[in-house]
């Protein structure tokens, strides 16, 4: 019976994987960060790093993606807008 399912839709994947160059310097001191205890491993200090980086520009972000958005179908304009 197991064999006769099948998965109707594939699952979409939390994550995406990216590939990154940084110099022997930089890397150095990621995993002296790491090492010492800071972040459990290089994935957790970048994902810290860019989560930091996108706080720091919400205002920028969210109003990029207000100008992006795009609205389809019909919309009521009353005086006040």
């Amino acid at each position: 019976m197991a064999d006769s399912l099948r998965e109707l839709r594939p699952k979409t994947p939390e994550t995406e994987k990216i590939t990154i160059n940084l110099g022997y310097v930089d890397l150095g001191q990621v995993d002296l960060m790491v090492q010492e205890g800071f972040y459990s491993n290089r994935t957790d200090f970048i994902r810290t790093a860019i989560r930091n980086q996108l706080e720091r520009h919400a205002d920028v972000v969210r109003q990029s993606t207000a100008r992006k958005s795009l609205d389809l179908g019909l919309r009521n304009y009353t005086r006040e807008d």
